[in-house]
């Protein structure tokens, strides 16, 4: 039993780190989405969005879709935190 507690609280440190770095990383995806929407509306040119290859999308979309991005991101963050806090908890007991 001993052996079985070691082991999870092994992976669990292993995990925690792992998912931090995840979670950091879609929160500035998140934050530079929104600044590039931004950046090619108001016409810097050298910002690229395309939905599919070969179709360009209108500047004028260009902050909505990436609202509609940075959405996603967050969301996908939220259940990582949600991840990390599991984790974290276990490791207390």
């Amino acid at each position: 039993m001993e052996l079985i507690k070691m082991m999870r609280t092994f992976f669990y440190l292993l995990t925690i780190p792992v998912l931090s770095v995840l979670y950091i990383g879609l929160i500035l995806s998140a934050l530079l989405s929104i600044f590039a929407g931004i950046l090619r509306t108001f016409g810097f040119e050298q910002i690229n969005m395309s939905i599919w290859y070969d179709v360009a999308l209108p500047a004028a979309l260009s902050i909505p879709f990436s609202l509609v991005v940075s959405f996603f991101l967050i969301i996908g963050s939220l259940y990582v935190k949600r991840s990390i806090k599991f984790c974290v908890s276990n490791l207390r007991y």
